[in-house]
Protein backbone atom coordinates (compact mmCIF):
# COMPACT_ATOMS: atom_id res chain seq x y z
CA UNK A 1 0.00 0.00 0.00
CA UNK A 2 1.78 3.57 -0.60
CA UNK A 3 2.45 5.62 1.84
CA UNK A 4 0.32 8.63 1.82
CA UNK A 5 3.49 10.81 3.23
CA UNK A 6 5.47 9.75 0.48
CA UNK A 7 6.22 12.29 -1.79
CA UNK A 8 7.59 10.13 -4.70
CA UNK A 9 3.78 8.82 -5.77
CA UNK A 10 2.29 10.90 -7.97
CA UNK A 11 -0.50 12.70 -7.36
CA UNK A 12 -2.95 13.12 -10.06
CA UNK A 13 -4.21 16.62 -10.54
CA UNK A 14 -8.14 18.03 -10.41
CA UNK A 15 -8.36 18.08 -14.48
CA UNK A 16 -6.94 14.61 -14.47
CA UNK A 17 -9.79 13.23 -12.58
CA UNK A 18 -12.40 15.58 -13.97
CA UNK A 19 -11.52 14.21 -17.69
CA UNK A 20 -11.68 10.57 -16.41
CA UNK A 21 -15.06 11.18 -15.08
CA UNK A 22 -16.67 13.38 -18.50
CA UNK A 23 -15.51 10.65 -20.68
CA UNK A 24 -16.31 7.82 -18.43
CA UNK A 25 -19.83 9.46 -18.52
CA UNK A 26 -19.40 9.89 -22.16
CA UNK A 27 -18.77 6.42 -22.50
CA UNK A 28 -21.96 5.17 -20.44
CA UNK A 29 -24.35 7.74 -21.62
CA UNK A 30 -23.26 5.76 -25.41
CA UNK A 31 -24.03 2.63 -24.27
CA UNK A 32 -27.33 3.98 -22.56
CA UNK A 33 -28.07 5.15 -25.68
CA UNK A 34 -27.23 1.90 -27.92
CA UNK A 35 -29.12 -0.07 -25.26
CA UNK A 36 -31.88 2.41 -25.81
CA UNK A 37 -32.02 1.92 -29.47
CA UNK A 38 -31.57 -1.95 -29.07
CA UNK A 39 -35.38 -2.36 -26.89
CA UNK A 40 -37.01 -0.06 -28.82
CA UNK A 41 -35.81 -2.03 -32.05
CA UNK A 42 -37.23 -5.29 -30.16
CA UNK A 43 -40.23 -3.43 -28.88
CA UNK A 44 -41.19 -2.58 -33.58
CA UNK A 45 -40.56 -5.90 -34.05
CA UNK A 46 -43.36 -7.06 -31.66
CA UNK A 47 -45.53 -4.58 -32.58
CA UNK A 48 -45.49 -5.80 -36.07
CA UNK A 49 -45.73 -9.04 -35.48
CA UNK A 50 -49.07 -8.41 -33.47
CA UNK A 51 -50.21 -6.31 -36.56
CA UNK A 52 -49.16 -8.80 -39.20
CA UNK A 53 -51.00 -11.49 -37.07
CA UNK A 54 -54.23 -9.29 -36.49
CA UNK A 55 -54.32 -8.59 -39.98
CA UNK A 56 -53.49 -12.49 -40.88
CA UNK A 57 -56.86 -12.85 -38.49
CA UNK A 58 -59.27 -10.62 -40.34
CA UNK A 59 -57.82 -12.17 -43.52
CA UNK A 60 -58.87 -15.90 -42.33
CA UNK A 61 -61.88 -14.59 -40.80
CA UNK A 62 -62.78 -12.87 -44.01
CA UNK A 63 -61.94 -16.37 -46.27
CA UNK A 64 -64.24 -18.05 -44.18
CA UNK A 65 -67.34 -15.65 -44.73
CA UNK A 66 -67.34 -15.87 -48.66
CA UNK A 67 -66.37 -20.02 -48.39
CA UNK A 68 -69.86 -20.02 -46.12
CA UNK A 69 -71.69 -17.56 -48.56
CA UNK A 70 -70.46 -19.81 -51.55
CA UNK A 71 -71.88 -23.02 -49.84
CA UNK A 72 -74.95 -21.82 -48.60
CA UNK A 73 -75.38 -20.16 -51.95
CA UNK A 74 -74.39 -24.07 -54.17
CA UNK A 75 -74.96 -26.72 -51.56
CA UNK A 76 -75.32 -29.07 -54.47
CA UNK A 77 -72.04 -27.84 -56.57
CA UNK A 78 -69.85 -28.13 -52.84
CA UNK A 79 -71.60 -31.84 -52.35
CA UNK A 80 -70.69 -32.73 -56.39
CA UNK A 81 -67.33 -31.39 -55.75
CA UNK A 82 -66.51 -32.71 -52.55
CA UNK A 83 -68.21 -36.24 -53.53
CA UNK A 84 -65.83 -35.98 -56.61
CA UNK A 85 -62.84 -35.75 -54.65
CA UNK A 86 -64.19 -38.27 -52.34
CA UNK A 87 -64.01 -40.60 -55.40
CA UNK A 88 -60.78 -40.06 -56.72
CA UNK A 89 -59.32 -40.70 -53.30
CA UNK A 90 -60.66 -43.82 -53.27
CA UNK A 91 -59.93 -44.77 -56.90
CA UNK A 92 -56.10 -43.44 -56.44
CA UNK A 93 -56.11 -45.90 -52.98
CA UNK A 94 -57.48 -48.69 -54.41
CA UNK A 95 -55.13 -48.50 -57.34
CA UNK A 96 -51.78 -47.90 -55.00
CA UNK A 97 -53.31 -51.06 -53.39
CA UNK A 98 -53.38 -53.23 -56.17
CA UNK A 99 -49.94 -51.99 -57.13
CA UNK A 100 -48.19 -52.95 -54.10
CA UNK A 101 -50.15 -56.03 -53.62
CA UNK A 102 -48.94 -57.92 -56.74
Amino acid sequence: MADPTDDTTPVRDENEIQIEIDVAQHSLEQTLGELKDALLEKVDVVAHLEQAIDGGKDQVIDYAVRVRAFVRARPLLVIGILGGLALLAGAAFAARRNVTAT
